[in-house]
Parts: structure tokens; sequence; C-alpha cells
């Protein structure tokens, strides 16, 4: 495996601080022994979608710094760049260039055109999963004058690439080999199952297609020495379809699983899913977007869900719909709870620690939100002066306003699990989950005579971890 196997913050290239190298300032002073990765979120030129509408992956946007910040932190902290497979910003130099050449450019085969599709009926349109108020098409007027239509999954400015065309396979390949080139060790394939457009279908995670596209480009990065993410909320096979494919998948069920668990004292789903969880995951409890529903479906059962959504959303969440022209199919039509983990669990400091140490005992690399390593609660006013529901999760923190909020206890005591979690032997070895009554949880890894345990109680909230010591082996205890 390329990565080490320790904690890694996600973060915004100028969410802590003013840009890269407030962050790379931040990491030095507070985290250098607590994680070994780092996923910034994506730090290219952008016109829309808080940065995942790039014009290209080749350059650093200038209000964050340049290449040599990122090769900086590259050269210390494993890195983790998105890689947005599905799209390209309509200000990017191709797609500008189709609208002054139609289709006589040469990177018009980049782009999918709606017309030359064949005929598309309002039976197929109502199959198509969408996300927004409309089709996912955008009509657009080329210099000389002629109409044109192009696949627009997201917002307006975000045009989908067309992977029956060589040109975006030279395309990705192109930018795998750069940003590898730059230290980037994982890449994370941002709203790869959109990639697959075939009339008749969802248009969404279309198989056995869109296995054949996440293979190429695994392979590819593997080539260049890295590994790929590929990010996906849907029903939680998909996961485990990814992790046999040699790619790390999302454990995205395990937020609403630790959050229906410790809001009800109840271990039973979670620990079945323990039981059988893909082991190469990247685990999270929280990111950019919100709290998701749709991984933990066919996990938790349908009335178990409502009521974990009823509870947080009456207290500190809005609901994000999931859109489907044909029908929904998830519990109240509920995509993501847009809410920071914190608020989720009533800003309950023992409830959080809980939740963290059994994230960091579930096989896999843990992720670390910074907003959630700050223990930080729901940023309204930001959200109310962007109109973006999921800016709640996404405070902007100066370095002084970091410096002030990781001395907070909880936040503390969460940096003592993540310094154990990233330099304890034992997670190198093999996951054993004990038994446990059905209020607790009872977890351990053991790797030679190393050896770890974490015991939860999810009535009173408490985390103890028993563990051997590394230089003689005596039993010691954590509480936390």
């Amino acid at each position: 495996m390329v990565l080490r196997n320790q904690v890694q913050l996600i973060c915004y290239p100028n969410r802590i601080g003013n840009n890269l190298a407030d962050l790379y300032t931040a990491l030095e002073r507070h985290l250098s022994d607590a994680i070994g990765g780092v996923h910034i979120l994506p730090f290219f030129p952008s016109n829309a979608d808080g940065g995942f509408s790039p014009l290209t992956h080749k350059e650093v946007e200038p209000e964050y710094g340049d290449w040599s910040d990122i090769e900086r932190i590259s050269a210390k902290y494993d890195l983790c760049s998105d890689l947005t497979v599905n799209h390209i910003s309509d200000a990017s130099e191709e797609f500008q260039d189709f609208l002054r050449q139609g289709y006589d450019s040469p990177y018009a085969d980049l782009f999918v055109h709606v017309d030359r599709m064949g005929e598309i009926t309002p039976d197929d349109l109502a199959r198509i999963h969408i996300r927004k108020e409309k089709e996912p098409f955008r009509q657009v007027t080329l210099a000389n004058g002629e109409k044109a239509r192009v696949w627009c999954t997201f917002t307006e400015a975000q045009i989908d690439l067309n992977y029956d065309s060589d040109l975006t396979y030279r395309l990705m390949e192109d930018y795998i080999a750069f940003l590898a080139a730059k230290g980037v060790k994982l890449f994370r394939l941002d709203a790869f199952g959109y990639t697959t457009k075939k009339i008749g279908t969802s248009c969404f995670l279309v198989e056995p297609e869109v296995y054949r596209i996440l293979d190429w480009i695994n392979s590819v990065a593997q080539r260049h020495g890295a590994e790929t993410l590929p990010e996906v909320h849907d029903h939680s096979s998909y996961q485990y379809a990814i992790g046999r494919r040699n790619m790390h998948p999302y454990g995205f069920a395990l937020p609403p699983l630790l959050l229906y668990s410790l809001l009800d004292a109840n271990s039973v789903y979670l620990k079945h899913w323990l039981r059988m969880c893909p082991r190469n995951m990247i685990t999270v409890l929280d990111t950019h977007d919100g709290i998701c529903i749709p991984d933990v479906e066919g996990v938790l059962p349908d009335e178990r869900i409502a009521a974990l959504i009823d509870n947080i959303s009456a207290r500190s969440a809005d609901p994000i719909l999931r859109r489907s022209a044909a029908n929904v199919h998830s519990v109240g039509a509920i995509y993501q709870l847009t809410c920071t983990f914190y608020d989720a669990l009533m800003q309950n400091d023992d409830a959080y620690i809980a939740a963290r140490a059994i994230q960091f005992f579930t096989p896999g690399i843990p992720q670390v939100y910074y907003v959630g390593l700050l223990a930080g609660c729901n940023d309204n006013e930001l959200m109310e002066r962007t109109g973006e529901a999921r800016d709640i999760n996404r405070h902007y923190y100066t370095l002084e306003e970091f410096d002030q909020a990781i001395e907070q206890p909880v936040v503390q005591r969460l940096l003592k699990l993540m310094r154990f979690r990233s330099s304890y032997p034992a997670f190198d070895g093999h996951f054993e989950l004990n038994y446990s009554n059905d209020s607790s949880v009872s977890m351990a890894w053991r790797h030679g005579d190393y050896y770890c345990h974490l015991f939860v109680d999810l009535n009173f909230k408490t985390a103890v971890i028993h563990y051997r010591d590394e230089q003689d082996f005596s039993e010691r205890r954590m509480d936390f």
C-alpha cells in the first residue's frame, strides 16, 4: 500500500488561514505528530461549486498559492487530491474553444452532445438520476450562431465529459501524471458515478460500464505510484464492489450508523456492519458535504433511518432532498443532512470522542474533517450569507481562531486519540470485533505482540482503551 496507515485531515486550501502557506503553518504547529496525510479539497482555478468546477487540474488558484506550497505539504504528508472525473468548467480552455469553433474544435468530442444521442423520450428523461431542478442539459450558442446542447449534471458551469471519447481518457491521464509528479498519493474520484451516459438507464453508476472507467483510472494512478478513492453516495453494496477492485471505498455508512448507535444506545446494526465492511476503506464521520443517508440504506432499517433524520433535522440540520425524475427510493427522500457532526451529537464531548474512537478502530484509514477536528458547531451565519446549505459545515477559521479552537479540552482529547491511532503498531495487523452487549462496542487490533482494545459504553458515552506498552509490553489504559 502506498498510503501510510495514519489519520488524515480533510481541509480546504483557504479555510484554515487564508492560503496553503497558512495551512502548512497550522499543520506543523499542531498536527505533525497526529496525522500522516492531508486531503486538500480542490485547490485548482474554479468558477463554481466550492472548487469542484475546475478549469484545469494543472494550475493552483493563485489566491491559494502555487505548486511549491503543494509540494511542501506533499513532501511531509500523504497528499490526497480531488480528480473531478465527471466534468470540467465552462470557463476551461477546452470548452471555450468548442464555443468558438463548434464541432470543428479539436476538443469537441470531450463533451456529451445531447442532440447527437438520438431521441430521448419523456420516459428516458424520467429515468435519469438528476442533481438539479431541471433536466441535466444546457443549451449553448456557438460563435457561428448555431445552438447546441451539452450534458450538464450539476451547475450550469460544470460541463460533463464524454467517456466514449479517447480525448477524455488522454485528458485524465495527463492530469493524473502531472498531479502524481507533484506528490499526490491518493486521488479522490469526484462524482464518478455520473460518468456513464446511457439513454434508457438512470445514467448513474451504470454497470458494467462504470467499472471499466474506474478500472482504467485506477490502473493509470497505480502506474504513477498513487491509489484511488472513488466517491459515491448510494447503497452500501457499491462500496463493497469498489473495495474488491483494488481501490479504496468510502465507509460512508459509518456516520449515520454511529449517530444512531450513540443517540439510541444501540450497537446491534453497527456491529453487523463492522463484521463484514470492507477492510480497505477510508473512513469518515464528516466531510465538506453533509451527513449522507443513501449509504446506510439496507444497513439500518428504514424506520430507524427515518427516526434518526427526524431527531437531527428537528434540532440542527436542514435536509437536502435526493432528486430522481423517476421515483424516490430513499427514506423520506433525504439525500443528506447539513450539520456538523459535533452538533448532530448535541455537542456532547463524551459522545463525540466515543464516536471518533470507534471510527479510529474501524478497519481502514480514518479521515477527520477540519471542522470536526475542532469540534465545530453549525455556522448558520455563513449558510445564510451564501445561501448554500452545506456551508453550515464549512466555517472559515483564521490562524488565530484555529490556535484557540485547538486548545478546547474536547479537541485535546481528540488529538490524543489521533496520535495513538497514527502511531500504535497494532493497527498494522488484524481487526477483531469482540462480544459485547447491545448497548456497547468492543473492538481490538493485534499485530504480533502489539495489542489494543477499545470498549465503548453507549449508555454512558465512555471510551476506554487498553493496550500493551511499546517498550515493555506491560498493560496500559487510556480513558477518554
